[in-house]
């Protein structure tokens, strides 16, 4: 996500870490617990717990939490970070006016943290992690005033906008994109989505509608960025690991079954599949914390008649044109559509359905009660007139 080049490298952690000198160790704790700012803490701890620890009332650490983050404010000038607090703030502005005026508050902390080339791969994922834990503590306490905070609601993931930003026309656009996406009723690549969406009358009243907002003039505004930034505010669409776009309660979305996973893996890559390389792909692609075994991903492929068994441990998509049945019953069924047919010939037509050895055709075709051996050499069914 690029914007205007930086005018500065900012180290979010050491921005904090001077912020935090100018507090006591005790404030400085409350503010790290409370704002899960200490390494391997994953969630804000509570009042309840803090003030269990230090034998005071949730009122009295409340009371600490809100002085360190007064003394903190009152510091900034002499904690030398204004200039870094500056920088933020106005790369934040360039983000929202470049993405529509509102951004999901992750995908925010992300592309800033790649942005000050802080995602490096020089870094550990914890580091990173930490660097967006700080820049968080920053936007929501020392910028909050800058910017406003959607958070809390039942269809919307926490996201921070421009002031200016009317929220009711994220709202409008992400209703306008469900019914688009319902209508559709599958999931679609992310191309195949904006063109569906450049075809309806409402994304062209949408350009004008974005482009008309006073913060939005003169800001190089791309609206196909600023639609896919609401998106990312919703929590009713989503994006699945395979870049397709759909309602995020469909299971081709958020897979949550082993069978849903097998589906989506096999579908992706288009051609039939050992068992084992069903189950690989599964942890590869990690829609979970969930590991695919080989012998759970087998069970599943028997119990499920979407898949066919081609081969030895080797399933296809039934949808794909496979059909069930022995080897015996494929040649059976080749045989009533076409015949009469050589070995070769036979071969070749069930190659289309089973992954299979000639030895194993021929063996098929010595049942007599099947199938039928003319002089020519070519067979027919047994009991074909």
């Amino acid at each position: 996500m690029d914007t205007e080049t930086k005018t500065t490298n900012i180290n979010f952690n050491e921005v904090l870490t001077r912020l935090f000198s100018l507090l006591s160790i005790r404030e400085k704790d409350v503010l790290s617990r409370r704002h899960s700012l200490l390494k391997g803490l994953k969630r804000k701890e509570t009042l309840e717990k803090i003030g269990q620890d230090y034998k005071v009332t949730r009122e009295r650490v409340r009371q600490i939490e809100r002085d360190g983050l007064k003394k903190m404010k009152e510091k900034l000038e002499q904690s030398g970070v204004l200039d870094n607090l500056n920088e933020i703030e106005a790369t934040i502005n360039k983000f929202l006016r470049k993405y529509g005026g509102a951004m999901q508050e992750d995908r925010l902390l992300d592309s800033l943290v790649d942005f000050y080339g802080l995602s490096s791969k020089d870094l550990a994922e914890e580091e990173v992690l930490q660097h967006k834990k700080s820049l968080a503590f920053i936007i929501s306490q020392l910028l909050a005033n800058k910017f406003e905070k959607i958070e809390n609601r039942d269809h919307f993931h926490d996201s921070w906008k421009l002031k200016e930003t009317p929220w009711e026309l994220v709202e409008e656009v992400i209703e306008k994109l469900v019914a688009l996406i319902n209508t559709n009723g599958q999931p679609v690549k992310v191309d195949e989505f904006f063109r569906l969406l450049k075809n309806q009358d409402f994304y062209r009243e949408l350009s004008e509608k974005i482009s008309n907002l006073p913060e939005m003039k003169q800001t190089g505004l791309d609206l196909d960025e600023a639609v896919s930034s609401y998106i990312h505010t919703s929590k009713r669409i989503k994006k699945n690991l395979f870049g397709q776009v759909g309602m995020s309660h469909w299971s081709s979305i958020t897979p949550k079954r082993m069978a849903d996973k097998i589906y989506l893996v096999m579908k992706e890559a288009g051609k039939p599949l050992h068992f084992t390389e069903i189950a690989e792909l599964i942890n590869q692609t990690k829609f979970d914390h969930k590991k695919a075994l080989p012998a759970t991903i087998h069970n599943e492929l028997i119990l499920d008649s979407r898949y066919v068994l081609i081969g030895r441990g080797i399933y296809a998509l039934k949808e794909w044109g496979y059909e069930t049945g022995t080897v015996t019953e494929v040649i059976a069924k080749v045989l009533a559509q076409k015949s009469p047919l050589s070995k070769d010939e036979i071969a070749v037509e069930v190659a289309k359905q089973r992954l299979v050895k000639k030895a194993t055709i021929n063996l098929a075709l010595m049942n007599k009660d099947k199938f039928k051996k003319l002089a020519d050499k070519k067979y027919t069914l047994a009991n074909k007139e």
